[in-house]
């Protein structure tokens, strides 16, 4: 009933066309299918519902939020073809008892594991496509927001030993590494690795951790790309490499890291997170909201991506838990009044509680928010319900949107109306930017054919 309610509202939009308003909904019609115009009215190829993704031309900026079940993995391709990856997500099958880290409704859908695929396969795959395009087969840039296996590939000693070095296996990121070329990678750890702990040994994936960590410094010592930690503040550490002068309007502003947080004036920034000397907690693999230590979601890398009027936020995994204890627990707040109005945003922490608070989406205030799903209760009802409060004319596209019954523990459930809410779900969710940064369009794709076939897409949004 759910699914049926939310087809139904997405045909009616379809057929009936959008006007521009205040709240920055689309103004003009969307594409059909069988729609035969040359363009969607953004400057960009014509896009049709059953038909695969046009591909991207140089001008236009693209940010593709590739599925692969659990986590996120976000591919920005800039106007004059430079590359951006930011996490892989390639999370391993729980063996978890708990029914909130399984995914079984996710999974009955789509499980890549099933058989026998790694997330990161799907990434490669997805990313090999999308050079088609550009004719760039180079990532210019890696980033990895922080060391959740959800954002940089779970651990197992089951998995395959690099083709290139028996020192790490292959799974998320580092599969990456030996499938693609590397300009420079990014991260919060670069490299020492060394806070708020040992990551290597002290973290609660640290297996994880340390595989990775081997992957970087086997391929930064071989020379196969050169590694930066992240630098808040700072707008010229991602640039675009190919053809910069051509598209003066991109730029990529670092917002936090590790605690330590841009004002918002000039490359000023604050550091709000206890020193390592300052830190106590009585176990580095279960950090409590008591404990004064940063769990690991808020130490991620923040950035702003911008191209003329639009602007991108993207938050990884940024909370607020334990503000109560500590007030600069919540880091999602000062990002958000950082970074200002956007256009589009990344649900902080795949939509999950004690996210995405009511002051941080007036800030943002955007038009557009994609969310990354992780487990089945993720976007949770609670944080659904007050994006459509604080921002009543944003409009929402899920990766996953599980709408049967919740899992154990949570007492939220999916209704009717919620669904119909939801624009675009279950696939890729692919923003397309037209030329010069004045407006663009949200499209959700198919995910487990491999074939990139347009389910749904929006109509124009101007940017403000």
């Amino acid at each position: 009933m759910q699914r049926i309610s939310c087809i139904v509202t997405t045909v009616l939009l379809l057929a009936s066309g959008c006007t521009a308003d205040s709240s920055g909904k689309p103004d003009a019609p969307a594409i059909r299918p069988g729609n035969n115009n040359p363009s969607n009215g953004s400057g960009t190829s014509a896009i049709e519902v059953g038909k695969t993704i046009p591909a991207w031309q140089k001008g236009q900026m693209d940010i593709h939020f590739i599925n692969t079940t659990m986590g996120e993995s976000v591919f920005v391709i800039f106007p004059d073809g430079t590359q951006m990856l930011i996490d892989a997500a390639s999370s391993l099958v729980s063996t978890n008892s708990n029914s909130n880290t399984t995914n079984t409704g996710i999974r009955s859908r789509w499980d890549p594991t099933r058989t026998g695929t790694r997330g990161s396969e799907i990434i490669s795959d997805y990313l090999r496509k999308c050079m088609d395009w550009t004719k760039n087969s180079t990532i210019d840039y890696a980033v990895v927001t922080h060391f959740h296996s959800d954002h940089f590939g779970g651990y197992s000693e089951s998995l395959p030993l690099s083709a290139k070095s028996k020192s790490y296996r292959i799974n998320g990121m580092s599969e990456i590494f030996d499938n693609f070329k590397i300009g420079k990678l990014i991260d919060r750890g670069y490299p020492d690795y060394n806070y708020p702990f040992d990551m290597a040994t002290m973290a609660d994936n640290a297996s994880a951790c340390a595989n990775y960590i081997s992957a970087v410094k086997w391929n930064v010592g071989k020379g196969n790309f050169t590694a930066e930690i992240f630098k808040p503040g700072v707008n010229d550490q991602i640039v675009a490499k190919y053809d910069a002068a051509a598209y003066p309007g991109v730029r990529v502003q670092n917002i936090s890291v590790n605690g330590e947080i841009w004002t918002g004036s000039g490359s000023a920034t604050k550091k709000t997170f206890p020193t390592r000397e300052q830190l106590s907690y009585s176990d580095s693999r279960n950090i409590t909201s008591s404990d004064n230590c940063p769990p690991e979601n808020i130490n991620s890398c923040v950035m702003r991506i911008s191209y003329g009027l639009f602007d991108f936020f993207a938050g990884a995994d940024l909370q607020y838990n334990g503000k109560s204890y500590f007030a600069w627990k919540d880091a999602e707040l000062p990002c958000a009044k950082a970074c200002g109005q956007v256009e589009l945003m990344k649900a902080d922490h795949h939509g999950t509680a004690n996210t995405n608070q009511d002051t941080a989406l007036k800030a943002l205030n955007p038009q557009s928010i994609v969310v990354c799903s992780w487990v089945d209760c993720h976007p949770r009802t609670s944080v659904l319900n007050s994006m459509e409060k604080v921002l009543p004319g944003a409009d929402i596209y899920i990766t996953n949107f599980w709408q049967g019954e919740r899992p154990k523990g949570v007492d939220d459930k999916v209704t009717a109306e919620e669904a119909a809410r939801v624009k675009g779900y279950d696939g890729h969710i692919v923003v397309r930017v037209a030329e010069g940064g004045s407006s663009y369009v949200v499209m959700s794709t198919t995910d487990s054919d491999g074939k990139m076939t347009v389910k749904n897409v929006s109509g124009t949004y101007k940017c403000r």
